[in-house]
């Protein structure tokens, strides 16, 4: 009697297992990505205080598109009222060209209780390119332009004076991304948006280290400088935000 060979079972089997997984195999690309960060501070003893900031960010990166959707709400009160009440809904759209070359549109849609404006809506659209795309620094540079629509903050007596104004505008905006370290990196915005009426400028800077896994300290700072601005109100805003980070 004949006996089969022990090697002869896996020469049988070794074909239908490459034909299920092919050799060239690769997991598929995931192409979205999310984040959200909380803030919460609050003082008592001689005065009370406190503040709340959340941010959240989707990103998806497609094959000739790049869609980025951003949500922040910033509110602060005392032992008497609130202070601050903040609230932003950005959205980007980037149509992939050759090479780093892209067009975009982009809207932002800003309520600020206290602020120098109670209601903003800027559309923009126009050309962008990634100038530097390298392992641990990144720069992307922006030129379009647009239309802002403002809503000044006016007390009882301005009550007489004209509640809205709208614009054309030219946007000119930067992009910078620069790995510190390993589970550190520093990222940098920042904009201006001008007008026969106004000009405004932002600039958004933070520091993000990883501490486990999908979970990062992030410390950050907003500056918006608004060039004219009803009476009675600052022309820069600056919002400085500790907050824990969660990607998924």
């Amino acid at each position: 009697m004949l006996k089969t060979p022990y090697w002869l079972p896996i020469l049988l089997i070794a074909p239908k297992a490459l034909a299920l997984v092919p050799p060239e195999y690769k997991e598929p690309e995931d192409r979205l990505d999310a984040e959200v960060e909380l803030g919460l501070q609050y003082t008592s003893g001689n005065t009370e205080s406190s503040n709340f900031n959340s941010r959240g960010k989707l990103v998806y990166d497609g094959d000739s598109a790049k869609h980025e959707t951003v949500l922040k709400a910033y509110f602060a009160s005392d032992n008497q009222s609130a202070t601050a009440e903040q609230y932003t809904v950005e959205y980007q759209l980037d149509y992939k060209l050759s090479g780093s070359n892209y067009l975009y549109g982009r809207s932002e849609l800003i309520w600020d209780r206290f602020g120098s404006f109670t209601q903003q809506q800027i559309y923009s659209a126009g050309y962008g390119f990634t100038l530097i795309d390298r392992r641990h620094t990144k720069l992307s540079l922006e030129a379009g332009g647009g239309y802002r629509f403002n809503e000044p903050n006016l007390t009882d007596d301005d009550a007489d004076q004209s509640s809205s104004t709208d614009e054309g505008i030219a946007r000119f905006s930067g992009k910078f991304e620069q790995r510190l370290h390993e589970y550190t990196t520093f990222n940098a915005e920042g904009a201006v948006e001008t007008g026969n009426r106004n000009t405004v400028a932002t600039l958004k800077m933070s520091i993000r280290n990883q501490l486990w896994a999908d979970l990062a300290l992030k410390i950050g700072t907003d500056i918006k400088f608004t060039d004219r601005v009803p009476e009675n109100s600052e022309r820069t805003d600056i919002i400085s935000t500790v907050n824990l980070l969660y990607t998924f």
